[in-house]
């Protein structure tokens, strides 16, 4: 089922702002309503839109009925496009997570109303089950780690909050339930203390806890903490005996706000934007459910809080400096992510040379760090918000987006990964265009390269149908690939990447004796060659005539390029007995059990 996003604004609301005594973990319930502008979410022909997670790409995942109102499925909503997806066989599916790349995650109830995991990826649904427990409910995914958290139910029947593969247990507690980890680490749930009672909870990354009460609502029936950004704004819902559900967003320095949507019966909040923003849900009196988007009339910023950036940023190549220090440690995969990037470039000054990264790489790339350029390419022209305090030491104001020029591939990355018989770290790719005759070097990590080149002056660097040519060498500079070629499509333009593999790295497709060079030569040569198999190998040199001239014994050698110098035959111009051989033509011959070719040679003194 396809509909397309309608999202209507339809009222705001704005109160006076008090502040309260009490600390962060003892909030008061006699709080002012928070100062949101309001955005409806809806779907034409749904009137169920249960709106649980976003991404910093305005896509939302969550929760809407079958047509017959019997069942809850899961659906995304990514650029416009509404899906729906029901684990085969559950009773219900629910989706309560969603990152930047579009993967969601929740969990599904099935015939044994018993709880699994489940995660959206590719379009296909996959179960997940917390290793050892009996129950797993998924509610985040981590764009950072993409660690799953939530919680599960263990073999005797106790609830523990999880994070990656991290189980969390309040001290004391009953029963644990985790929802949402951020950036730094910080996992937010909710516990039930010997009592009976409902807290909230922030397990900071050090291990240490603090407990979230409203200790003035009396008879609280539960109390569930959904979510905490990077620099520590939380939201959560409560409800007291005869009342309605309340969601409230709590401010790191303490400041409580009720979330209240003017006309609904309940208003949720499931999720806190960088920006502040929010994004729930909320019910009409005629029992229609739809989802909400608020933006805050005034940004928080402010001592507790930190600042906030927002840039647009255009469909393809761009120049940005992070304006703003992030609360924990960026790189470039957690750039990627934040900014939907298919390659980042940044430039080794101490080298002078381009370092690139791409989503596929197997690690997290370079650190980013203030007051310094970074050429990022994105599918689609975006808005992102930065969030975090001051560089210290900057020298520099963030880069602007660039200005309307006619559009040209002035940045571009070669990407991928060396396949074959061992590991292949610190060996060279080299890059050369047919076309321009650039050439590009890059060193390889944990089998994976990542090559750039760009023009800072924003001049073509590629076209579509240039052909690059990759060969590799080794640590001693020996030749270990055959040669390359890859031709540049629009797509790879797109993308300002092209990702390939290169495959039987330091195995020849085939056995082969090469020219030898110098050619002709005095009075020294050498013999290059490459085999497919392992085996004793012999060169043997003759004359015009036919007469054998001398014997090469190389050895038992394995499999591989000997071309270069060092691994070449050598031979120094004289015959078995050690006396210079005269001027003309000789035949070199190439023996193994497998394989046998001749080649011709030519002595000038």
């Amino acid at each position: 089922m396809h509909h397309y996003i309608k999202i209507a604004l339809i009222l705001s609301i704005c109160l006076t702002i008090c502040f309260i005594a009490d600390t962060f973990a003892q909030v008061r319930t006699d709080t002012p309503i928070a100062d949101y502008i309001f955005e409806t979410i809806e779907v034409p022909g749904v009137d169920f839109l249960e709106v649980a997670a976003s991404n910093d790409f305005g896509d939302y995942a969550g929760n809407t009925r079958t047509p017959d109102g019997e069942k809850t499925i899961g659906f995304t909503l990514i650029d416009g496009v509404f899906k729906t997806y029901d684990f085969p066989g559950s009773l219900n599916t629910y989706f309560y997570a969603l990152d930047n790349a579009g993967k969601a995650a929740g969990h599904y109830k099935g015939p044994d109303d018993l709880y699994h995991g489940v995660i959206l990826e590719g379009g296909e649904l996959q179960q997940y089950d917390f290793p050892g427990a009996v129950e797993t409910n998924i509610y985040g995914l981590s764009d950072e780690t993409g660690a799953l958290s939530g919680n599960i139910v263990d073999a005797a029947g106790v609830s523990h909050a999880f994070s990656g593969d991290l189980i969390i247990t309040f001290p004391g507690a009953v029963a644990t339930y985790g929802d949402f980890v951020n950036a730094a680490g910080a996992v937010v749930g909710s516990y039930v203390d010997a009592d009976g009672m409902f807290h909230g909870f922030i397990r900071h990354p050090d291990g240490s806890f603090t407990t979230i009460d409203l200790p003035k609502m009396p008879n609280l029936e539960f109390l569930f903490v959904n979510t905490i950004t990077d620099l520590g704004l939380i939201g959560f819902r409560a409800k007291a005996v005869n009342d309605i559900l309340r969601s409230y967003i709590l401010l790191p320095d303490g400041i409580l706000y009720e979330v209240r949507l003017p006309g609904s019966v309940t208003t949720v909040v499931r999720n806190v934007n960088q920006d502040a923003s929010i994004i729930g849900y909320y019910d009409l009196p005629d029992g229609r459910r739809h989802g909400f988007l608020g933006r805050p009339k005034t940004q928080p910023n402010g001592e507790g809080f930190g600042n906030i950036f927002s840039m647009h940023l255009s469909k393809g190549l761009n120049m940005l400096s992070v304006p703003l220090k992030p609360t924990v440690h960026m790189t470039a995969r957690s750039l990627a992510l934040k900014t939907g990037a298919t390659t980042l470039i940044t430039l080794d000054a101490a080298n002078q040379q381009y370092v690139a990264w791409t989503p596929n790489a197997p690690d997290d790339g370079f650190p980013i760090e203030g007051a310094k350029g970074y050429i990022v390419n994105l599918p689609t022209a975006r808005d992102i918000v930065f969030t975090g305090t001051g560089w210290t030491n900057q020298t520099q104001v963030p880069t602007a987006p660039l200005a309307k020029i006619p559009y040209q591939t002035w940045a571009f990355v070669v990407s991928g990964y060396l396949e074959g018989i061992q590991q292949f770290d610190d060996y060279l790719v080299t890059v050369r265009n047919h076309r321009t005759k650039a050439v590009m070097k890059t060193q390889v990590r944990s089998n994976y390269f990542a090559v750039a080149t760009a023009d800072l002056s924003y001049r073509s660097v590629i076209e579509v149908g240039d052909t690059l040519e990759l060969i590799v060498t080794d640590t001693q500079g020996n030749i270990v690939s055959e040669k390359f070629n890859f031709r540049v499509n629009a797509a790879n333009l797109a993308n300002a990447v092209l990702s390939v593999r290169l495959t039987d790295i330091g195995r020849p497709k085939q056995s082969l004796l090469l020219q030898n060079y110098p050619n002709p030569f005095n009075p020294e040569t050498w013999i290059p060659y490459r085999l497919s198999e392992a085996g004793p190998v012999s060169l043997s040199i003759y004359d015009a005539t036919g007469e054998l001239i001398r014997t090469l014994s190389l050895g038992y050698q394995s499999a591989g390029f000997y071309q270069n110098r060092e691994r070449a035959a050598y031979w120094d111009g004289r015959n078995t007995l050690g006396e210079p051989v005269a001027s003309g033509v000789y035949f070199y011959q190439l023996v193994t059990p497998f394989f046998q070719q001749t080649r011709r040679m030519l002595i000038l003194k």
